[in-house]
């Protein structure tokens, strides 16, 4: 139904702007892209920002045209010059990597000039936590306050259905999180009923959030957690689209065992190491030789 368009705000009609650009994009007519969900006119009507359609509607009508809710989420956003959080990942992502303190200060900041606009907002206090915790990876004069921690668990043990950003967060912010809350969580996260556990992108943050917490408790040698996650893995089959995370679970499993005394697991955490260089992983070689060096182990220059 054809609706006054001084109802809706600017967000809401420029779905239909981003939808026509994606579209057009593909080289799809409006008729194809309308196909049998609804008419060309009122397509046409969404399109141009003069009405908005129903939600079901609006899904069909972005498998009409093949475009992923994460694509047009990011198309959108940056339409509309807002904070992307698939693009705010990556950055952070780069950011940590790169062992790159100014930048992930500049994106701490402007995450908590946010806060101090909006002092209500969950998400809000929940990404602050978070960059606080990923810059400890960085400087360790960063920390969680208890208040912030109390907050953090709180909201994540209330989670019914762990999605991108709550699995995410939860491998950034482990290094915070006892053992005991860390291990209930992480079987939380795992559990079979989780609505979206077969889509790959939950997949793989699922893998890469559990491999962060292996790295945890190896690094604080508490090995038995340890192992059951490690075995959980295993048991998974990771994906072979996911090779950087088989080869870190491997690392992961080898540096296992050789911090529980078995010395010739620092020859796979080397060939590991060989890998990722051969592979061009510049910025994950340097932190894997890093980490050698620090456990004292050789390794080629």
């Amino acid at each position: 139904m054809v609706t006054n368009n001084s109802k809706y705000s600017t967000d809401e009609l420029a779905i239909g702007i981003v939808f026509k650009y994606l579209r057009e994009s593909k080289g799809l007519s409006q008729k194809e892209a309308a196909g049998a969900e609804i008419s060309v006119s009122h397509l046409s009507n969404f399109e141009n920002g003069h009405v908005i359609i129903a939600t079901h509607h609006f899904i069909s009508l972005l498998n009409n045209i093949a475009v992923d809710m994460f694509e047009f989420q990011n198309a959108y956003n940056q339409y509309l010059g807002s904070k992307d959080n698939l693009l705010f990942n990556v950055r952070i992502s780069n950011a940590v990597m790169e062992g790159n303190t100014v930048q992930l200060e500049l994106l701490s900041k402007q995450v908590e000039q946010s806060l101090l606009d909006n002092p209500d907002n969950k998400k809000l206090k929940l990404d602050n936590i978070r960059m606080k915790s990923v810059l400890y990876f960085v400087d360790s004069s960063y920390f969680i306050t208890k208040q912030e921690l109390n907050f953090l668990i709180d909201y994540l043990f209330n989670l019914k259905e762990w999605g991108l950003y709550d699995i995410r967060l939860l491998g950034q912010c482990a290094q915070f999180i006892d053992v005991i809350k860390l291990i209930d969580l992480t079987n939380r996260m795992t559990a079979p009923m989780q609505i979206n556990k077969e889509l790959h992108q939950i997949q793989l943050a699922t893998v890469q959030c559990v491999l962060n917490i292996i790295n945890v408790f190896v690094d604080q040698k508490i090995f038995e957690p340890a192992r059951r996650l490690i075995k959980y893995l295993e048991d998974s089959e990771i994906h072979e689209y996911f090779m950087f995370e088989k080869l870190t679970l491997i690392y992961n499993r080898a540096n296992y065992s050789y911090q529980k005394g078995d010395e010739q697991a620092s020859e796979v955490m080397v060939k590991c190491l060989e890998i990722l260089k051969f592979c061009d992983c510049a910025k994950t070689a340097t932190q894997v030789s890093k980490e050698l060096h620090d456990l004292g182990i050789e390794f080629p220059k």
